[in-house]
């Protein structure tokens, strides 16, 4: 059992890669920084390798890093905490096959509703600038659209339309590259957070982020 310490994040109640145990990110504020733990109380004889599998997800998929020894922990390395990132990350990783390859994926992705390239360009203290190769008179940048996006999947500064910041001034390539495609279809996530926020989960107050 947890201490009073710790707050949920993110549930996945059913995981359809560990014989649908629930599986949680929590969060607990530390002198050095917040930390997060994947955590379970299943007891089934998979569920400590599943929970070192996503935890290594969320490593590489979102650029965290491990604390301590134990597998569940992990941090932002900023030592700041993005909690809307947090959850998104928590869920990719979890939506990954731990049979399948796992990598960085890129800060450059063909656009799906045109034919222009949209690329990432970090700006350095936690900036980075939406570029869209391949716009025209006929068929403008989608850059800015995606700038927008990213600001509001990831709760990042949006400026100059086309250039998000990290509050915290701190690189998070990894995390940008996997909130990238998410980007570009924005409203089918806000449709799907809204079709889980209709179903609920109750849980006590105290055990809420």
């Amino acid at each position: 059992m947890l201490d009073d310490r710790w707050r949920r994040v993110e549930l996945v109640p059913m995981d359809q890669h560990c014989s649908d145990i629930s599986i949680a990110l929590y969060r607990c504020n530390e002198p050095e920084g917040p930390i997060g733990l994947v955590h379970t109380y299943s007891t089934a004889a998979e569920a400590c390798v599943r929970i070192g599998s996503l935890t290594l997800a969320m490593r590489v998929l979102g650029g965290l890093e491990p604390v301590g020894e134990e597998p569940g922990y992990v941090r932002f390395v900023c030592r700041t905490w993005h909690a809307l990132a947090a959850k998104r990350l928590f869920l990719e990783a979890a939506k990954h096959d731990p049979a399948q390859p796992l990598e960085t994926r890129a800060l450059e992705v063909p656009d799906t509703r045109t034919e222009q390239t949209i690329r990432i360009e970090p700006l350095g203290n936690g900036r980075y600038a939406v570029r869209a190769d391949g716009a025209s008179d006929e068929v403008p940048s989608r850059a800015p659209a995606i700038a927008t996006a990213l600001a509001k999947l990831a709760e990042l500064e949006l400026r100059d339309d086309e250039v998000v910041v990290f509050p915290c001034g701190h690189e998070h390539d990894a995390l940008v590259a996997l909130m990238l495609t998410r980007a570009q279809n924005l409203r089918a996530v806000l449709r799907e957070e809204e079709m889980k926020a209709s179903r609920g989960v109750l849980v006590a107050p105290s055990a809420q982020e």
